[in-house]
């Protein structure tokens, strides 16, 4: 175990089986991701599911010479109709992941509150930089709320979520709804969100020895986003050098001890609700970054229950 840290011992148990990844080197991180996938389906972890779950595919429109954005659909078959509506971002550090990595989150929130639930398989860095990603998720919000009547879900009743960098595209996506007049966010979930590019708190200068994502791969995941030698971040890549975060959705932010970005994401709800918007702010002591997704258990199982109240109690979720 690192020095100073005292980890739940099935946290640390599941942590120190999963790979560290090389954010410096992209296509290493994703075959390291891929193999790690692999070993856990040899091993017989099989892909959840849900017989009252149904789950679709769906294209939406990109602006032109940008190729269309792959969406996941799922939907409750006793949902309300209209439902209410979740979008979320996937975490990977802006470099990695897809429709998969947030699959168990998209079908757990669907089945325990009947909501829609549109993943968003936006465009990677460092192949596609700043503002691809960020602007694939605007899109996607925008194109959903001009679409509600067709996809079945109520418009005005509408959240966006995501694990770490999905974290800041969501934050992100929801200054962007502000400052553009677009659409109407009912609340945000920022699960141990990417924030800052100023890598300077307290639990990133000492984030060399944790589970899961360190120091470094912060470091490297900013260059690969913003490129090597850049000015201050704009905003909606860092949501955190926004100088105005009034007006903006009620939040939920989940934050983990042993996590690089703690400090960033607690800073971040200190400052919304200084902004005068209404936060919970849960911070799990003992646990790992992106621990929900990673680390099967009863912490786990508690953090995606919390997702899925704060869900039903934003958006008025109808579950009889």
């Amino acid at each position: 175990m690192p020095a100073n840290r005292s980890y739940l011992p099935e946290v640390e148990t599941a942590a120190n089986s999963i790979p560290m990844l090389d954010i410096s080197d992209v296509p290493g991180a994703r075959e390291t991701v891929r193999k790690f996938v692999e070993e856990l389906a040899q091993q017989g972890i099989e892909r959840p599911s849900d017989s009252n779950v149904i789950e679709s595919e769906a294209a939406v429109p990109a602006a032109a010479d940008h190729p269309a954005i792959p969406v996941r659909i799922y939907r409750h078959r006793a949902g309300p109709d209209p439902a209410p509506l979740v979008l979320n971002f996937h975490a990977g550090g802006f470099v990695l992941g897809d429709l998969e990595s947030e699959h168990l989150r998209c079908l757990t929130i669907c089945r325990d509150t009947r909501a829609t639930i549109i993943g968003v398989d936006y465009r990677l860095a460092p192949e596609h930089p700043y503002p691809a990603g960020v602007e694939d998720c605007y899109a996607a919000l925008v194109w959903a709320i001009a679409n509600a009547e067709t996809l079945g879900f109520d418009g005005t009743r509408v959240a966006v979520c995501g694990g770490s960098a999905g974290g800041a595209l969501s934050a992100a996506v929801c200054l962007m709804a502000r400052d553009r007049r677009g659409p109407d966010i009912a609340a945000q979930m920022l699960l141990y969100p990417v924030t800052d590019d100023a890598c300077d708190t307290t639990s990133l200068r000492g984030g060399d020895d944790c589970y899961i994502w360190n120091r470094q791969n912060c470091a490297d995941m900013w260059d690969q986003y913003l490129g090597r030698g850049r000015d201050i971040a704009p905003p909606y890549a860092a949501p955190a050098r926004a100088a105005d975060l009034s007006r903006l959705p009620p939040a939920l932010v989940v934050t983990c001890e042993h996590d690089p970005l703690r400090d960033e994401g607690i800073l971040f709800a200190m400052r919304l609700m200084n902004a005068g918007v209404p936060v919970e702010l849960h911070n799990f002591a003992g646990t790992v970054h992106a621990f929900d997704m990673l680390v099967p258990g009863p912490l786990s199982e508690r953090a995606l229950a919390d997702q899925c109240a704060f869900v039903s109690r934003s958006l008025v979720c109808d579950q009889t």
